[in-house]
Parts: structure tokens; C-alpha cells; sequence
């Protein structure tokens, strides 16, 4: 069951249960306070027909039944004729309980009178006799000398009947009303609910990947809010459907340049082994075939040292010590083989920084080897340290060949080579900017790359100053 239903249910019967408890009570009340006034009336006349009674009994001679009786007789007649219908009948009781006259329809019985009687002066009660209602009034009669009971029979039928009437005309009127009110609910649940049908509308969409899916929801209230923060949601999981489609194909172009830098030097290898077995060779061949062998094997294993330095850096952490910037250019310098360009190397003032020693040399150190392979025009690299709001920021720029903005937006992603050919002479594997970056991202920086074709590259890093 839909919620609209569920929601127009739920008001139609609390309005039915409304509906049905005030108008019965309302009913009830005006029946109970008619009901009031016709047995205050009823008592009235009760006790005048009491009068009455005991007058006509006080003109008898004799104290006989019969002449009671007679008594009783003459007197409703004279009630019947001076009031017609409106008489109330009566029954006239002696001390023993006998009855000495009665005109009481028969459906009210003689123990029924009889009870009443024994109740007490000017007590009642009401009787259902079929589909007729009574009220019954007994008095004992004082003035005649003897223990006599007159009890009177008031038919109330229309009251009862009035009450069945207004509850039937009042459950027709409540019939309209509720169905009335279920098409006015029905059509207000299903424009309160259209929010939520479009929130379902909108998750069944991301649900079958269309990410880009939103709900237009313009209320201010909670279901305004809801729609707010549903978008909010569903901008959050395409982003990050983005990226993790984004990351998959990084991965799988990894996969493939890897397979590819795994296949080039193991096909060298397996060609020159197999001419080497195959046959003797001359010494000249085998000087070939052994240099090309250990080139590929050393390009192998210098391309394993670097994917185990990277996933090294990904699953460990790092720790950052101060470092004085100075010590770290002086293991450059040393650390690098004998070059055909010039290296300078800047740093202003006595800089103390968080890192990590070692990795910070082999970030510059890769950094200083990739300005190499530009060729710079000048034939200068230069390494500079300068302070900066927040800490020290070193530089690596040359003035080489530069790269394109195409190229730099991929220039990080490993096994990248912005010349392939020019790199795979000098022995790279498109792996040194991508350790750089992971370096920089484990001292809690990142690589800022500016270049220009043509013009050269500067690749920047800012690290943390340590506190004296």
C-alpha cells in the first residue's frame, strides 16, 4: 500500500472516530436531558394522579376491593374523557400486592408494576416491552386510611425513537461526510506525498546509474530540506562514482603500460639468451647480445625498486623529523652521477623543515634527473629554498623543452612519458614523477608543476617549517 493511502486511511479514520464520538455524545446528551424533562413532567403529573387517586378512594363507604375497584374504574373513565389518550394508565395495588384495578398495557407485567411499587415513594424505572418504551412511577397513597400502591405507566416510545432517528440521520450525514472528506485527503495526501514520489523517482535513477539525477523539491519545510539533502547526497556519490571511475581507468592504463614495460625488456632478454644457447656465437656477438641483456635486466630491476618504493609510500607512514634544507642539498649533489649540465642549487637563510631525509633527496633527486632529460637551453638546472607564509617552498626549474597542458594533466600518472623515446633511452620508466608526488603527499604537500612548451618547467614543493 502506497503511503498517499496509508496517510488519506489514517485521516479518515481519525476523522470517523471524531465524527462518531462527538455526535453520539451530543445525541446522548440531548436524549438524556429530554429524558430529564419528560420524567420531571411524568413525576408531576404522577403524584396529581397520586391526589387524585386518594380522593376518589376517600368518597367510598366501604373499605371493600370492590368498591375500590369501582372507585379505580370511575376514575379513568373520567381521565380517559377529560384527556383522551394522554391519560397515563394505572394500576392500584393493595397492601398484600394484589392488584385491585389496572388499565397498564399488557406488556408490562404484573411483577414489574409490583417492583416498582416496593421501590418507594416516586421511584421509577424504564422498561423496553418490544418496540415500545415505558417509565414506570410507583407511590404509596397515604390519605385512605389503608397500605394502597398506585403505580403509574408513562409511555416514552418517542423519545427513544426520537434518538434512533437522529443517530440514523447522523450516521447518514457522517457516510457523506467521511466520503467527502476521503476525496479532499486522498488529493491533499497525493500532493503532500509528490515530494517523496519524486525522492523515489530520483533514487531509482542513481539506483540504475544515472548519477546525475536531482529532485526539484521548492518547499521550505522538512521535505524541502530532505530534497536538499538528498541532492547533496547524489552529488556526492557521482563524484565519487567519478573517481572511482577515474581511478579504474588509471588502473587499468597502469596495467596495460606496466604489462608493456615488463614485455619490451623481457623480449630483449629472451631473444639474446636464446641466441647465446642456441649456438656458439663470436666474441663480438656475445659482447652484444650480454650488454643488451644486462641494459634490459638493469631497466627490470630499476623498475621494480621504484613500484615497491610507491607502494611502499601508500601503505606505510612516514615519519617527519626536522631536517635542516642545507644537509639535503648537500646529499644531492653527492648522490647524483656526473652530469653534463650545470646544477645550481639556492637557499636563502637556514631552513629547518619537516621531513623525511632520505625521501626528500630522492624527490629532488628525480626532480633534477627529469630538468636533465629537458635538456635545458641554457644548460643550467637550478634548485632553490625560500621561505613562504606557512612554511619553505623548493623549487626545481630548467628551461627545456616544456610540456603541453594535455601533458600535464597526465604527466603524474605512472609509467607517463611525455618523449617515450627520448626516455627510454636515458633508462626512465615514467615512474620518477609519480614517486615524486607520493613523496610530497607523504610530507602532507603536492607537486605544483608550471611549464610552457619550449620555455621549460618549474616543479615546486611546500613543506612544513620546524619548529625550533
Amino acid at each position: 500500500m502506497k503511503f498517499a493511502q496509508k496517510l488519506t486511511i489514517a485521516i479518515l479514520l481519525l476523522l470517523c472516530l471524531a465524527l462518531s464520538v462527538g455526535g453520539a455524545f451530543s445525541i446522548q446528551q440531548n436524549f438524556a436531558h429530554a429524558l430529564a424533562v419528560a420524567e420531571k413532567q411524568d413525576t408531576l403529573l404522577h403524584l396529581r394522579e397520586c391526589y387524585s387517586m386518594e380522593r376518589a378512594l376517600t368518597k367510598t363507604q366501604e373499605k371493600k376491593n370492590t368498591e375500590k375497584f369501582l372507585a379505580a374504574q370511575q376514575y379513568a373513565l373520567e381521565q380517559q374523557a377529560a384527556f383522551g389518550q394522554s391519560s397515563p394508565p394505572f394500576t392500584l395495588f393493595s397492601a398484600t400486592g394484589t392488584p385491585i384495578y389496572s388499565n397498564i398495557p399488557w406488556q408490562v407485567t404484573y411483577m414489574e408494576q409490583w417492583q416498582t411499587a416496593q421501590m418507594g415513594r416516586n421511584s421509577g424505572r424504564y422498561l423496553k416491552k418490544e418496540d415500545r418504551y415505558f417509565l414506570l412511577l410507583g407511590s404509596p397513597l397515604e390519605e385512605t386510611g389503608e397500605n394502597l400502591w398506585f403505580v403509574n405507566a408513562f409511555e416514552v416510545t418517542d423519545l427513544f425513537s426520537e434518538r434512533e432517528r437522529q443517530l440514523r440521520q447522523y450516521g447518514v450525514l457522517e457516510l457523506a461526510v467521511l466520503a467527502l472528506a476521503g476525496i479532499a485527503a486522498a488529493l491533499v495526501a497525493r500532493l503532500l506525498t509528490r515530494p517523496l514520489r519524486r525522492l523515489e523517482q530520483a533514487s531509482r535513477k542513481i539506483a540504475q546509474g544515472t548519477y546525475s539525477s536531482r529532485v526539484q523539491i521548492s518547499s521550505k519545510d522538512e521535505l524541502g530540506r530532505l530534497g536538499e539533502s538528498f541532492n547533496a547526497m547524489a552529488g556526492a556519490v557521482e563524484e565519487h562514482m567519478a573517481a572511482l571511475e577515474e581511478e579504474g581507468q588509471k588502473q587499468k592504463r597502469f596495467v596495460a603500460a606496466f604489462t608493456h614495460e615488463i614485455k619490451t625488456p623481457m623480449t630483449a632478454i629472451l631473444g639474446y639468451a636464446n641466441l647465446l644457447r642456441s649456438a656458439e656465437q663470436p666474441a663480438e656477438k656475445r659482447q652484444l647480445a650480454a650488454n643488451y641483456i644486462y641494459h634490459e635486466a638493469n631497466r627490470l630491476e630499476h623498475l621494480s625498486r621504484s613500484l615497491l618504493a610507491l607502494l611502499g609510500l601508500e601503505k606505510e607512514t612516514v615519519r617527519l623529523e626536522p631536517t635542516a634544507l642545507s644537509a639535503v642539498l648537500a646529499d644531492l649533489r653527492r648522490s647524483l652521477p656526473k652530469l653534463d649540465i650545470e646544477l645550481q642549487t639556492q637557499c636563502e637563510g637556514e631552513g629547518r623543515v619537516l621531513a623525511d631525509r632520505v625521501l626528500l633527496v630522492d624527490l629532488l633527486r628525480n626532480l633534477v634527473l627529469n630538468a636533465v632529460n629537458a635538456q635545458p637551453a641554457d644548460g643550467v638546472v637550478r634548485v632553490q629554498c625560500k621561505p613562504t607564509a606557512g612554511g619553505w617552498l623548493v623549487t626545481v626549474a630548467d628551461k627545456g623543452r616544456g610540456m603541453s597542458p594535455k601533458e600535464l594533466e597526465k604527466v603524474l600518472e605512472p609509467f607517463y612519458r611525455v618523449d617515450k623515446s627520448r626516455a627510454r633511452e636515458s633508462g626512465g620508466n615514467g615512474l620518477g614523477l609519480s614517486l615524486c608526488d607520493r613523496i610530497a603527499k607523504a610530507h602532507g604537500s603536492a607537486l605544483q608543476i608550471e611549464s610552457s612548451p619550449g620555455k621549460g618547467t618549474v616543479v615546486s614543493v611546500l613543506l612544513k617549517e620546524a619548529e625550533e
